[in-house]
């Protein structure tokens, strides 16, 4: 790196000056580039069936997807929309969406659990494939309703 005219120790301080001016989300939009990508060889990919596929190797669409899982520390944000829904003491959540679907079979798992705690009917607004998904339980049983 001396032929390059770069300054022995130099390579530690600017990593001292990027962790202080930049945050996580900033620091994966501002630094990595796609020759990091294609070198590091990174991509996305998604369970098909028992096996992982390969989805996208497009750097931009790579760097894009690691921001959004640094939003909200990689947790998806959920709000009580409404604590008598129905006028029934059921509880309506609402995951905001932003391009991250919620993982449908954790979300059939933890619904009776909220329920559980709850102790009424619990209802949860999302987005899968894109459509607005509203899944119920009422104690027995979970049920999924496109809106």
């Amino acid at each position: 790196m001396r032929e390059l005219g770069v300054k022995p120790g130099s390579g530690r301080e600017k990593m001292f000056e990027v962790r202080e001016l930049e945050s996580d989300s900033s620091f994966i939009r501002n630094y990595l580039t796609k020759d990091l990508v294609m070198r590091e060889d990174m991509y996305l990919f998604q369970r098909q069936g028992k096996e992982y596929k390969v989805t996208d190797k497009a750097w931009e669409n790579v760097r894009d997807q690691l921001v959004v899982s640094r939003v909200n520390g990689g947790f998806p944000y959920i709000v009580a929309q409404e604590g008598d829904y129905l006028k029934n003491g059921e509880l309506y959540l609402k995951h905001s969406y932003e391009n991250m679907e919620l993982d449908v079979k954790y979300v059939e798992k933890v619904v009776p659990y909220i329920h559980q705690l709850w102790g009424r009917g619990v209802h949860l607004e999302t987005n899968i494939e894109n459509k607005s998904v509203l899944f119920s339980y009422d104690g027995k049983n979970i049920h999924r309703k496109y809106i």
